[in-house]
């Protein structure tokens, strides 16, 4: 039974040792795409959320919102990741999806958000 034990905790370590660790600059990176996606996900849902009237995404002020978010998004992950090509991409979607929504299918964008989703999708009254 002990031997056992002991064979079990070898191969535990024998396995950790395998296994690659991130390095500092690999865990500060990551942490300051995680803090400034966070803060950014964060302001993009204080001004959607329960808002049924603004942001009107068709105005100037949401076309310029949308966009500083794609270069916010583009800064920080170019200088601190090498995929930031795919955050380019993920960080196009909003702005896509209003102007197809507004330009392509002429559908009203106000309120564009979860207020848009709650209207949709849960009945009141």
């Amino acid at each position: 039974m002990i031997t056992r034990i002991k064979t079990f905790i070898r191969d535990i370590r024998a396995e950790w040792d395998k296994v690659s660790k991130p390095d500092r600059k690999e865990v500060q990176g990551n942490t300051l795409v995680v803090i400034v996606a966070c803060a950014i996900l964060g302001v993009f849902l204080w001004i959607v959320d329960g808002n049924t009237e603004y942001p009107n995404w068709g105005s100037a002020y949401g076309i310029v919102l949308l966009v500083a978010i794609v270069v916010c998004v583009t800064v920080v992950a170019r200088r601190y990741s090498p995929r930031w090509p795919i955050a380019f991409l993920v960080s196009l979607i909003p702005l896509i999806a209003m102007a197809v929504a507004y330009f392509a299918l002429d559908y009203s964008i106000e309120g564009f958000g979860f207020a848009l989703l709650r209207s949709l999708f849960i009945k009141t009254g």
